[in-house]
């Protein structure tokens, strides 16, 4: 296992350290290799230039509060000139989220917490060129809403098996992630930095916690201990259009509140990703693929000083659009001891994303199930639904509900099934 590591370190290090050789590299491939290559998306579902993205495009909504828009214009002409003159993307959100169980054996049956985020981009060269470089940043706050615990933890009251809100804990204002990327003709692409691998690998288009799935199993693939905000990079390769190739190397202990520098102790997360456009559907010129067929392998080596074991494994997503109708699968596998890096030996979920239910295209409503077997045999199989809805209020504010059903929670074996009720409401500028 060790020498996985080495060696994915020695890859990385090397696409790294040569600076522009990627550059030299893609203008020897053929010409209609690079001509058929379709632009080389560097951003996943759920990152800080897709949620930018997201943020800033025209929206359908329920009603416009008057004088509202006049007065945010002179904010939104600003953010359009850096963007236009100077290459700069920011936005502000604030999430606030709230959750009610129906029964815990804890003191606790709710809980309540708020995400205050700043991201920004900086495209600093080659603007207009296929190769440029960008600059990435995420600053944010997270606390308690006049509850005694956040979201993240109240699955400790009930006995789930893991987080039904991990991202909604507590964390002191600080610096998430701070990196630097750059493509080459379309074809290659590296980041380096203090990265959020949550939003790099595990593809799967509504991995945002804040405007989509909250459940830890949606918003990840619990069978992968993916680590926290931290040090890392990754390399990107797309040989053709519809394949795109990903490997990246990580602090296997990071920690966000950290710079990195001083919680890497040379043990990592590795992981190598595989994805595919299905081909199901054509795609509209200029626009995404309909559909996408994700193949990931990882390994993690063993954290001394945490007590927890190495392990490896493999997960698959795949993710089919049809009109309003996003299905989804995804399976993972874990292999791993009781001390391992996840809790979660074998997981599998699918579900159905519909948006414009009720005409508006920002209207949503996702639901999913999930069946774990825990890495622990001394406990049962967990089955989960989790649902959410949203409205797009105003063109800022979005609102809905959550709701969450664990059957057999794990470590609650006098109760057979759990209730979780929530709503999130969201304000972005």
């Amino acid at each position: 296992m060790k020498m996985q590591k080495v060696t994915a370190a020695l890859i990385v290090t090397t696409f790294l350290a040569g600076g522009y050789q990627p550059l030299a590299l893609a203008q020897a491939m053929s010409e209609e290799a690079v001509t058929n290559a379709s632009s080389l998306d560097m951003n996943s579902p759920g990152s800080i230039v897709d949620r930018l993205e997201e943020d800033a495009a025209p929206k359908d909504y329920v009603f416009q509060f008057p004088g509202v828009s006049g007065v945010l214009q002179p904010w939104y002409d600003m953010k359009a000139d850096l963007e236009k003159n100077h290459g700069f993307k920011y936005g502000i959100s604030y999430t606030t989220f709230y959750q009610k169980a129906n029964d815990t054996f804890g003191p606790e049956d709710d809980a309540a917490s708020y995400d205050l985020d700043i991201a920004g981009s900086w495209t600093f060269f080659g603007r207009e060129t296929a190769s440029p470089a960008m600059l990435g940043f995420d600053v944010f706050r997270r606390d308690t809403l006049g509850s005694e615990i956040p979201p993240q933890r109240l699955f400790t009251q009930y006995g789930g098996l893991y987080s039904g809100a991990a991202p909604y804990g507590e964390e002191d204002l600080v610096v998430g992630e701070l990196w630097i990327q750059q493509k080459f003709n379309n074809v290659f692409g590296y980041r380096v930095g203090k990265i959020f691998p949550i939003t790099a690998y595990d593809f799967f288009p509504f991995k945002n916690f804040r405007t989509d799935f909250i459940d830890f199993n949606h918003v990840t693939n619990n069978a992968i201990p993916l680590p926290g905000n931290g040090l890392g990079a990754f390399v990107q390769y797309r040989p053709r259009s519809n394949l795109m190739l990903r490997l990246g190397a990580h602090d296997a202990n990071a920690d966000v509140q950290e710079s990195g520098f001083d919680t890497y102790d040379g043990e990592l997360f590795t992981i190598f990703e595989i994805g595919m456009d299905t081909g199901l559907l054509p795609r509209a010129p200029g626009g995404p693929p309909q559909g996408h067929v994700h193949v990931s392998f990882w390994h993690q080596d063993k954290r001394e000083d945490a007590g927890i074991d190495d392990g490896w494994g493999v997960a698959v997503a795949v993710v089919q659009r049809f009109g309003q109708f996003s299905p989804f699968l995804r399976y993972g596998y874990a292999d791993v001891e009781e001390d391992g890096p996840t809790p979660v030996k074998h997981m599998a979920n699918a579900g159905l994303v519909i948006d414009g239910i009720f005409g508006d295209l920002q209207d949503c409503i996702g639901t999913g199930y999930k069946w774990s077997v825990p890495d622990d045999t001394s406990l049962n199989k967990q089955d989960t639904i989790d649902a959410y809805y949203r409205m797009q209020l105003t063109p800022e504010i979005q609102i809905g509900p959550t709701f969450e059903a664990i059957f057999d929670p794990v470590r609650y074996p006098d109760e057979d099934s759990v209730y979780v009720w929530g709503v999130r409401a969201r304000i972005a500028i």
